[in-house]
């Protein structure tokens, strides 16, 4: 790709989440006083969606990615809690998901709230920092057991090339799907590039243009009785499967 349309690409996105940054720092203020809790995430999540697709016309506008949704229609017909459980491989996956997927709330690394570009978004939309653990737990399954829906990585953190397609599962994903009884809704992320994966600079461009594949799979729920360890090591072996079928 021509570097200077990169470069065009880099300096409108950047101006992008400057303006919606302080867009979300009033948004975040102004939510709790005209709606109640759970009417204001609803209204926060809504306007965190519409700027994200902004934010992904954005990048097909300078010709920078391209996305291929994959059944994400069947998750769209369900009601009640669920838990969406995408694997990691960049640090926009999140964006991509969270632009596609009406009302829910993520789970994200709580050193992001200190961000001033995503503390005002993540606050509105009543996304869930990953510590204190306890907390983050506690959160979530409320959140699912309110008929609600979660994004959660299974992996915790981005993929890392050493441990193959996918990272070894976290156990809040089995603590979660244990107590709030919600299905887990794996989905399998693609890509053709290593922009924005562990090690990767954010100032650093990609070399080509990216192209993403999101698919859906069939829903996991976790049995009764069943060792959480070995509930996790199934899954991951799924997604291992589905991610690298020479595996």
């Amino acid at each position: 790709m021509d570097r200077p349309r990169l470069i065009a690409a880099w300096i409108a996105s950047l101006l992008y989440w400057m303006i919606g940054g302080a867009a979300f720092m009033l948004l975040c203020v102004l939510l709790p006083l005209l709606f109640c809790t759970e009417r204001a995430k609803v209204v926060g999540q809504g306007a965190l969606r519409l700027a994200f697709r902004g934010f992904l016309k954005l990048l097909r506008f300078f010709d920078i990615v391209e996305c291929e949704y994959i059944g994400f229609e069947k998750l769209q017909a369900q009601t009640g809690g669920l838990i969406v459980a995408p694997n990691h491989p960049a640090l926009w996956d999140a964006v991509f998901i969270l632009a596609e997927v009406e009302h829910i709330a993520c789970v994200l690394k709580a050193s992001l709230m200190c961000n001033p570009l995503l503390f005002g978004g993540a606050t509105a939309a009543g996304f869930v920092p990953n510590e204190p653990t306890h907390k983050m737990l506690r959160q979530c399954v409320q959140t699912l057991r309110q008929g609600r829906r979660l994004l959660l990585f299974p992996e915790g953190t981005r993929s890392r090339l050493e441990h193959g397609s996918v990272n070894h599962f976290q156990g809040g994903l089995a603590i979660v799907a244990k107590n709030s009884g919600a299905p887990i809704w794996p989905v399998f992320i693609q890509t053709n590039s290593r922009y924005l994966c562990k090690g990767w600079p954010l100032w650093e461009l990609p070399r080509e243009k990216v192209r993403i594949r999101m698919t859906v799979a069939d829903p996991v729920l976790f049995s009764e009785g069943e060792d959480a360890q070995t509930f996790l090591d199934h899954l991951r072996q799924r997604y291992q499967e589905a991610l690298d079928p020479a595996s």
